[in-house]
């Protein structure tokens, strides 16, 4: 099976990353879904930024698609600075989705980040199992499944109730 994976990391308590994986012919429905996330007029949807009852309905809906959306957690020690952390994140992940048969990885955007990135994945690339793993960079206002992400690095740092809902779709978690 094809898998494709979407990241995004939250730095509020450690550094998190969570990537969401969805078989690639329901990367469609995933997305449309995630799309009625967002208010009316905005462009995204930011888990940090929503009200509490938004946050919930949106965590209702992820959970909701638990037949096509798994989440993989890479977790750091705090204190760990945050380019290591990012850095050692993303190798984990290359080799995770490596050995998954992901075939497409979106990672939300950094520009600050970017080409770091691009140094870490490279040198991680020799050493997976599928050299056609394929990654890209884009904002989460371009792929509304990238916010499934950014609510699941939102719900496992927050804990409580919101890390209990995303609880049954984790798949791995990975510590670094």
């Amino acid at each position: 099976m094809t898998l494709h994976m979407f990241s995004d990391e939250s730095k509020a308590r450690g550094y998190i990353t969570a990537a969401v994986v969805v078989p690639a012919g329901s990367v469609a429905r995933v997305r449309s879904t995630c799309s009625s996330w967002a208010m009316p007029g905005s462009r995204r949807f930011h888990a940090q930024k929503e009200s509490s009852v938004r946050r919930r309905l949106a965590l209702a809906s992820l959970v909701s698609m638990e037949r096509d959306v798994h989440i993989v957690l890479v977790e750091s020690a705090r204190g760990k600075i945050q380019l290591e952390a990012r850095r050692s994140h993303l190798a984990a992940l290359a080799r995770w989705a490596s050995d998954a048969g992901v075939s497409r990885w979106v990672i939300e955007l950094d520009q600050t980040v970017q080409a770091e990135d691009r140094r870490t994945l490279s040198s991680v690339g020799t050493g997976t199992t599928t050299a056609d793993l394929e990654y890209v960079h884009l904002l989460a206002a371009h792929d509304a499944v990238l916010w499934a992400a950014d609510l699941a690095a939102w719900s496992w740092t927050r804990g409580g109730e919101f890390r209990a809902g995303i609880e049954p779709l984790v798949v791995a978690r990975i510590r670094v």
